[in-house]
C-alpha cells in the first residue's frame, strides 16, 4: 500500500524550529570522525568558486561547506552527545547554523543538502534538535535514524526508527515512522520498505529520482523491486562472507536501472581542431565508450568512465561529425558539420616584375585617354581549396578595388582589369586572410610615362 500526496514541489514545507543561537565562543561542538576521499572543505562559501582543500579529521563549524566525489563520504560528530550524521557520495551540505549547547545540555544544528544525500543517528530522549532543508523541502527530527535527500527537485527521506512530520502548505500534515520511505516531485507517495533509513540504499533512491523521465507509478515499482533487490544482496553477503570478494554495496548496482548516457556538443576550435563534448549518465562500473566518425567513417574512440568533459580531434576541411556515446543499454549521439584550418603558410603570386614602366603614347586630341591593363594573380594554399580563405582584397592607391568574403572567394587565379593613370604610381595591394587568421600580403606597381 502506498499513499498519494498532491503537493505543489515548491510549497512543500516541514516544520521547522526557529530558535537558532551561536555557540559558546571557543567551544567545540562537532567533529569531523571519518573521510573517504574524494571530499572537499570551505569556509563560509559553498559555490564552485570557493576555496576547496581536502578534509581532514578535526572540528566541523558554522557555514562549513562538504563536498564529496564518486566513493567519497564525510562523517560528522556531535561531542559528547554522539549523534552523527554521514554525507554520502556525489553531495554538497553546508552547516548552515551552527551546533550548540543550550541550558539543558542539548544540540541544535541545521544542515542544508543542496546536492546528494545523508544520514542521521540522533540520540533519544536528550532534547536535540535537528533541521534540515533542501531545495524542496526541510524537515525537522528529534531522537531517531534515518535518511533524506535531495536530487533535481526531489525529496526523499526514510527512517529506520522515530518519526518525520512533513507539514504542506494549506494541507494536513503527513508523518512517517520507522520501516517508512517518503519520496517523490510534485506528488509524494509513502512506501513500506525494509531498507527504510540505510544509507547505502539511499545512494539507490537518490540515482533512481535522477531518471526524471519516470512516472510515479513506474517509480514506486522500480523502488519497490531495487528493495527487494537489496535485501536479497545483504543477505547473501552475511550469508556467504563475501566469499566470491563483492560487497553487499557492490551487488546493489543490480537493483539500479541501467541507462543509456547522454552526450552534449559544447564548442570547437577551428585552428587547433578539436570539438569539445560532455557525456552524462554515465553509471559506476557500466563500461562506456566515446567515439567519432568524420563523413560517417569512424576516426577515434575512447573508454569514459565518470560524466566529464572531452576533446575529440578534428581533421582539416570542412566535413559532417557524429559524436556517439553508448553502452550495453544503447548508445545517443550528435551531428555537426565543422571546419578546421590549421595555420598553414602560403604564398600569392603575382605574375610579371612587380615594378613596371610602360611607355605608352599619348592619345590623338579628343579621344579618351585610358590605359588598361591586366593585374594576375594566384593564391596558393596547400588544400588547393578556396574553401579555407576568409578574405581577399585588392586596393589601388589605397581605394579598395576589389574585396570578396568567405562563400564569395570561388577560385584561387585572379585577372583584374585595371586603369592605369599617367605621371603617377599606380600601386595595387593584394591582401589575403586565411581561416586561421593567417595573412599574406604583396603588391604591384605600374608607371605610365607622360
Amino acid at each position: 500500500m502506498f499513499k498519494h500526496l498532491s503537493l505543489p514541489c515548491f510549497l512543500l514545507a516541514l516544520v521547522v524550529p526557529s530558535a537558532v543561537f551561536a555557540a559558546p565562543k571557543g567551544e567545540k561542538v562537532g567533529s569531523i570522525r571519518g573521510v573517504t576521499l574524494p571530499a572537499l572543505k570551505s569556509s563560509g562559501n559553498c559555490t564552485q568558486d570557493a576555496k576547496w582543500n581536502e578534509v581532514k579529521i578535526g572540528t566541523f563549524r558554522q557555514l562549513d561547506c562538504f563536498k564529496t566525489g564518486d566513493g567519497g563520504s564525510v562523517n560528522l560528530e556531535l561531542k559528547e552527545d554522539n549523534s552523527t550524521f554521514s554525507i554520502g557520495e556525489n553531495s554538497l551540505v553546508s552547516i548552515e547554523n551552527l551546533v550548540e549547547k543550550d541550558e539543558s545540555g542539548a544540540f541544535k544544528i541545521k544542515l542544508d543538502i543542496r546536492k546528494g544525500y545523508m544520514g542521521f543517528g540522533v540520540k533519544k530522549n536528550r532534547g536535540n534538535e535537528v533541521n534540515f532543508s533542501t531545495g524542496t523541502a526541510a524537515a525537522s527530527i528529534r531522537g531517531t535514524e534515518g535518511v533524506i535527500g535531495s536530487n533535481d527537485k526531489s525529496f526523499f527521506a526514510g527512517l529506520k526508527n522515530g518519526d518525520l512530520m512533513i507539514k504542506p502548505n494549506g494541507s494536513d500534515s503527513l508523518s512517517i515512522g520507522g520501516g517508512q520511505t517518503v519520496l517523490g516531485r510534485e506528488k509524494f507517495i509513502v512506501l513500506n520498505l525494509k531498507s527504510s533509513g540505510d544509507l547505502s540504499f539511499a545512494k539507490v533512491l537518490n540515482e533512481l529520482l535522477s531518471d526524471t523521465t519516470m512516472s510515479l507509478d513506474e517509480l514506486k515499482a522500480a523502488v519497490e523491486k531495487a528493495d527487494e533487490t537489496y535485501q536479497a544482496a545483504v543477505l547473501a553477503s552475511k550469508t556467504a562472507h563475501v566469499a566470491s570478494g563483492m560487497a553487499a554495496d557492490e551487488k546493489v548496482k543490480d537493483a539500479v536501472k541501467l541507462k543509456v548516457p547522454h552526450i552534449k556538443y559544447s564548442s570547437y576550435d577551428s585552428l587547433r581542431c578539436f570539438a569539445n563534448v560532455s557525456v552524462s549518465g554515465l553509471q559506476k562500473g557500466v563500461k562506456t565508450r566515446l567515439s567519432a566518425t568524420l563523413d560517417g567513417s569512424p576516426i577515434s574512440e575512447m573508454s569514459v568512465k565518470r560524466d566529464m568533459p572531452k576533446r575529440v580531434a578534428l581533421r582539416s576541411g570542412i566535413h559532417e561529425y557524429e559524436f556517439v556515446v553508448e553502452n550495453e543499454a544503447g548508445r545517443n549521439s550528435v551531428k555537426k558539420t565543422l571546419g578546421c584550418y590549421p595555420m598553414k603558410p602560403f604564398s600569392v603570386k603575382v605574375f610579371g616584375n612587380k615594378n613596371v614602366r610602360l611607355q605608352i603614347p599619348p592619345a590623338p586630341p579628343e579621344t579618351e585617354n585610358v590605359i588598361m591593363q591586366t593585374l594576375q594573380f594566384q593564391i596558393r594554399v596547400p588544400e588547393n581549396d578556396p574553401i579555407v580563405l576568409n578574405k581577399v582584397t585588392v586596393r589601388q592607391n589605397g581605394k579598395v578595388l576589389l574585396q570578396e568574403r568567405l562563400s564569395q572567394i570561388q577560385n584561387l587565379d585572379y585577372q583584374i582589369p585595371v586603369e592605369l593613370k599617367r605621371g603617377i604610381k599606380n600601386r595595387f595591394d593584394i591582401e589575403v586572410v586565411h581561416k586561421s587568421g593567417y595573412v599574406v600580403k604583396t603588391s604591384k606597381v605600374y608607371e605610365v610615362g607622360k
